[in-house]
């Protein structure tokens, strides 16, 4: 996109040319210039265009998923709805709403339990190594979960858990906007759904089974005699606590999902550490030694995110994270760290890196600055967005951007930070 200066100098050498060669001529150059700044993504036609580019042919993901869906649907459809309610979200475009209630009736349709219904699913040839209790209890009926492959055929926590925050994010988004109230009957839908997944798991978590795990959810054991002792890492448990939080919200207040996502913030709180520059630092197992890497931190970020938004983690916690993030990751020049504590750089910005765009980015609420090294970094790395992950990370920029600059009332307990000294 030309800004201003550009584009008058392009329009006044176009009056200069008199010839119809000239005239080809500066039409072939404004293509040209306009195609080598497209990076810089500034507004929705540029979005917009991008995603024709790269899906011609029709909307990403809407394709057979074969036998295990679990790991396309979490981390790919995962991202694909998120882009679409953030969209809709910025520019209040239905289209966008109507691209994620495609994909995720697509999702809903290759459940586990809803293809055995159809007779696509045959669960005695494909039993689950790994499972919610009742399912590995009861090996002719299959979980209304989605099934990835590792070792054998498993129902997790953390593949249900991002497909169901996901969802969760359009409901939230119909039910609190007025302008989508046409999409109420699908969220309501959707909402059912998403319960029926999330509370399958519900066998797996364990409050206080060690002290210093106030709640968490565990491993099942195959044979399904009970729980392994060592909790799932913690990103896992954080995304499924976020599904209940917002159903907790929707729902208008259900204990035990609030009571879970509590339990889930404080095992964390007791084993975050605070660094000398006032950042937070952690580690992947939260017990163990072995810092948090910057592709898993986003799922932590979801959790975090939406726990403030329930007064869960206070302004304090939040700037905390900003500097997690201003002062460990960042490292200048659109370049990022491997790990939350600042060390490592990202490996290869083709499979990591994308998290800086979002998750990481709603700390611009805090400080406006993180939009800033957000952007740097996609135009520096990701200029020219072909998957999921890209285009979330896109989205979010163009809604921060839209954010601060006409910003909200901002939530309760948040303030802009000032760092221009005044």
């Amino acid at each position: 996109m030309l800004n201003n200066r550009a584009y008058k100098t392009q329009a006044a050498r176009f009056l200069k040319i008199k010839s119809l060669t000239g005239m080809i001529l500066i039409i072939l150059g404004y293509v040209a210039f306009t195609e080598v700044n497209s990076y810089s993504m500034e507004n929705k036609s540029q979005w917009d265009a991008a995603f024709q580019k790269q899906y011609p042919s029709g909307d990403p993901l809407l394709a057979d998923p074969g036998q295990y869906p679990g790991d396309l649907f979490a981390w790919q459809g995962h991202y694909w709805v998120r882009a679409y309610v953030s969209m809709a979200q910025t520019y209040g475009d239905t289209d966008y709403l109507d691209k994620a209630v495609t994909l995720i009736d697509h999702m809903l349709y290759y459940r586990d339990d809803i293809r055995q219904a159809r007779g696509e699913l045959d669960i005695r040839a494909h039993p689950y190594v790994s499972a919610p209790l009742y399912y590995l209890n009861h090996r002719d009926e299959a979980a209304p979960g989605w099934r990835r492959y590792w070792e054998g055929d498993r129902i997790e926590v953390v593949t249900d858990g991002m497909i169901t925050q996901a969802i969760m994010r359009f409901v939230d988004l119909v039910y609190s906007d007025s302008q989508f109230s046409k999409y109420q009957a699908k969220a309501k839908t959707y909402l059912e759904k998403v319960e029926e997944t999330a509370n399958i798991h519900n066998t797996q978590f364990v409050y206080d089974r060690f002290p210093e795990v106030p709640g968490s959810y565990y491993w099942p054991r195959p044979d399904g005699s009970g729980l392994y002792s060592g909790c799932v890492p913690f990103n896992q448990s954080a995304i499924m606590v976020t599904t209940l939080l917002l159903l907790n919200k929707i729902k208008g207040g259900v204990t035990e999902y609030r009571k879970k996502a509590e339990a889930v913030l404080h095992y964390w709180k007791m084993h975050v550490r605070l660094t000398a520059n006032d950042a937070y630092d952690w580690d992947y197992d939260l017990r163990r030694l072995g810092d948090e890497d910057f592709n898993h931190s986003h799922i932590d970020l979801i959790f975090f995110n939406t726990a403030h938004q329930f007064d869960l983690l206070n302004i304090q916690d939040m700037q905390r994270l900003t500097n997690t993030f201003t002062k460990n990751i960042y490292k200048g020049n659109g370049e990022l760290a491997q790990y939350v504590d600042g060390s490592g750089f990202i490996p290869s910005y083709g499979s990591v890196g994308f998290e800086a765009g979002y998750d990481w980015i709603d700390l611009s609420k805090v400080d406006p600055g993180v939009l800033g090294i957000a952007r740097e970094v996609y135009e520096k790395h990701y200029a020219d967005p072909t998957w999921a992950r890209p285009f979330l990370g896109w989205a979010e920029i163009l809604r921060w951007s839209a954010l601060l600059k006409d910003p909200p009332n901002p939530p309760k307990n948040v303030r802009i930070i000032d760092r221009s000294g005044g």
